[in-house]
């Protein structure tokens, strides 16, 4: 195996953009940085910006969009091939651990879409992100009883442990909200035929 095939390949020029402006929106918002702060901070010309990207907003989406795939990854290798409540357990951890950091400021896609009101394409990828959270609850907890309705209650316990992890962090909402969702399933769980888990 020759050396390039080892390589990994190379960013291209609107994929560096999109990694470099993740930082910038995450810390200052996507409302407060206007197409010159962008400009400035990543060191690129506004022809450059638009040579990739039709505006602002666009970049938005392909930073939300870019969040969305880094966070489907993560999940996906936290969760392959454990057991349903493990599963669930390892989201919720993970979770402790994203709003313990002293970096974390809440949740990109509702922070986006709350900067934005007016902004249809960064609702609908806000909207998506959620989606594919609640259909990875329903997958984690396939053969359940009364799944759609327990990923629902995982997924409310999920969003109201991030929203309240930026105002009273002491609280540790999201330790509150792994230990619930750990009871939820374990009842779920024992409410099986087997009295064991689904898989």
């Amino acid at each position: 195996m020759t050396a390039a095939t080892n390589a990994e390949t190379p960013l291209s020029m609107r994929e560096r953009l999109i990694h470099a402006v993740a930082d910038l929106f995450y810390r200052h918002g996507t409302y407060r940085l206007g197409v010159d702060d962008i400009v400035r901070e990543l060191k690129v010309t506004r022809a450059t910006l638009y040579r990739h990207f039709e505006g602002k907003e666009a970049l938005v989406v392909a930073y939300l969009e870019h969040r969305n795939t880094t966070v489907q990854r993560d999940l996906s290798l936290l969760t392959t091939g454990k057991t349903p409540r493990d599963a669930v357990s390892a989201i919720f951890s993970n979770l402790v651990t994203k709003t313990g950091s002293n970096v974390f400021r809440g949740c990109s896609f509702l922070v986006a879409v709350a900067e934005n009101p007016g902004s249809d394409p960064i609702r609908a990828t806000g909207r998506a992100h959620k989606l594919f959270l609640e259909k990875l609850f329903r997958e984690i907890l396939d053969g359940f009883h009364e799944r759609d309705q327990l990923a629902e209650q995982l997924l409310l316990l999920y969003e109201g442990a991030l929203a309240a992890s930026v105002l009273r962090p002491d609280a540790r909402p999201a330790e509150t909200a792994r230990q619930v969702a750990d009871m939820l399933v374990g009842h779920a769980v024992q409410a099986l035929p087997t009295g064991g888990d689904a898989r």
